[in-house]
């Protein structure tokens, strides 16, 4: 068995005031030489933004970003002319490719809750892209459901990497597998919110496994939790 964990307290913090983020991995002025990445994965970001604030116009190239908003909305604009509004349970995706300015704005009259995910994308250079899409409904539904993917599958966000986040949500005293493993990737469980056990481990809300093996692996949970799980190649 090949697991690591990290508890949700032992990530790094950030309070700006109007922004309040929690890093799974150095970001910022966070910096922990043994915590750079998880494969191909190299950013979780958990933000809390005050309503009516945001991130200015900022430049990003060659990576790909999804936002997860679990709580309130954020206002996209960018320099391709893009412009959307990513509720609660539902997902933005940017492709950064070439290079692209964006800002981001929590609008609205109430704080909002969001993951900032980047991965590393499996080449330079691809033009930029922005995409957004409504998972409500999906998540309602027993099991994993495929949120983002490199090849679209389950109607999921495509983006540019053979990369997937998947989402399930298990109400107490049920358990569910983690999903097969592709070969040379690992998986980062995210408890979103909640408390479930894998392996004999209690996970709590924000902690998180890494697991680079292939053996199976079932999730049970003790309260109703929703979880993310993130598979992503080892290698970049």
């Amino acid at each position: 068995m090949f697991v690591h964990i990290h508890r949700s307290h032992e990530r790094g913090i950030s309070d700006l005031g109007w922004l309040h983020s929690w890093f799974s991995f150095s970001f910022a002025e966070y910096h922990n030489r043994d915590r750079m990445g998880f494969g191909a994965l190299r950013v979780i970001n958990d933000d809390a933004i005050k309503a009516g604030t945001g991130f200015g116009m900022h430049p990003h190239r060659d990576m790909e970003i999804i936002t997860i908003v679990t709580k309130g909305a954020i206002e996209h604009r960018d320099s391709e002319g893009n412009h959307g509004i990513t509720r609660e349970g539902e997902i933005q995706y940017m492709c950064a490719g070439t290079g692209v300015h964006h800002s981001e704005h929590a609008t609205g009259e109430t704080d909002t809750e969001l993951f900032q995910i980047w991965i590393f994308p499996d080449s330079h250079g691809y033009p930029p892209r922005y995409e957004q899409r409504d998972f409500r409904t999906i998540t309602d539904q027993k099991g994993w459901h495929t949120l983002v993917s490199g090849d679209g599958r389950e109607n999921s966000i495509r983006i540019h990497q053979d990369a997937e986040i998947r989402i399930a949500r298990l109400k107490a005293g049920e358990s569910l597998p983690l999903p097969p493993l592709s070969p040379d990737h690992g998986r980062l469980l995210l408890v979103v919110e909640g408390k479930l056990s894998v392996a004999g481990t209690e996970l709590d809300r924000r902690d998180e496994m890494q697991i680079t093996d292939t053996e199976e692996y079932t999730l049970s949970a003790s309260e109703d939790t929703e979880v993310l799980v993130f598979e992503v190649p080892m290698e970049r």
